[in-house]
């Protein structure tokens, strides 16, 4: 499936796609569009989630194949991958399948361990409470649990622009991708195998995939580094966008000799 996709920056610049959080979609990188107006940057909306439309149930490798057609019809060959949470979770993925099209990789409180028993009935718990209560109802507790204190407490304006973010999505949606997330295979064993050059971040105060999940990345991955982004729970990007651009824009700069 032909993703949705927002594209902005230099279209002379080689390609930096930015793949989004649950339950989000592409738009969740505003916060980014000024930081990286010289590179070229493509941000898809994952199946049901923005502009692309709800298709039924899917997994993470449909998102992959989705992720490559759709850059095939972007004209893009190689491509930076930057991926939070569930969007690391297809970047992972495609890292591994074509790894040929992959010129970077930035690792975004994400991890790369598959859901634990507990970890699949929480999701089942949750696609319950979609279903029966609607994506509203949902999405309090989710940021609750999601996001840092501090911006839960001082930040409306991000928690006013995430709580637009969700409730725009589809009830519908929001399951197939809890499905998709409980489903999602272990991609520990692959972590050796990658060599591109590869960034880790992480909120200082991400519960949901926390410090030891990036430190297994940064441990894994030859070459990785890792950054931690003070006052940012699970969605830094948007909880201290000022730290994570300054983090991904120098990472990216590092790449300008590489092919």
């Amino acid at each position: 499936m032909k993703l949705a996709l927002r594209e902005s920056g230099d279209a002379r610049r080689p390609a930096v796609v930015l793949l989004h959080a649950f339950p989000l979609s592409g738009a969740m990188w505003e916060p980014q569009a000024a930081a990286l107006r010289d590179f070229r940057v493509l941000a898809p909306d994952l199946r049901g989630f923005g502009g692309t439309p709800f298709s039924g149930s899917w997994l993470i490798e449909h998102a992959v194949d989705d992720l490559f057609e759709t850059l095939d019809a972007a004209g893009v060959e190689k491509a930076v991958l930057a991926g939070l949470s569930m969007g690391g979770y297809v970047a992972l993925r495609a890292a591994e399948k074509r790894p040929e099209r992959v010129r970077a990789l930035v690792l975004c409180d994400t991890r790369a361990e598959a859901d634990s028993n507990e970890g699949k009935a929480q999701r089942a718990a949750a696609i319950d409470s979609v279903r029966a209560r609607g994506v509203a109802a949902f999405a309090e507790p989710f940021l609750a649990g999601a996001l840092a204190p501090e911006t839960l407490a001082g930040n409306p304006r991000a928690v006013g622009f995430l709580k637009a973010l969700i409730g725009a999505a589809l009830p519908e949606a929001v399951a197939a991708a809890l499905a998709a997330l409980a489903a999602r295979p272990d991609m520990t064993g692959s972590l050796s195998r990658i060599t591109v050059p590869t960034a880790v971040l992480v909120g200082a105060q991400d519960l949901l995939t926390p410090l030891p999940a990036a430190e297994l990345l940064r441990a894994r991955i030859a070459g990785a580094r890792l950054h931690v982004i003070p006052g940012a729970g699970h969605l830094s990007s948007v909880e201290n966008p000022a730290v994570f651009n300054e983090r991904l824009v120098s990472f990216l700069n590092g790449l300008r000799d590489r092919p």
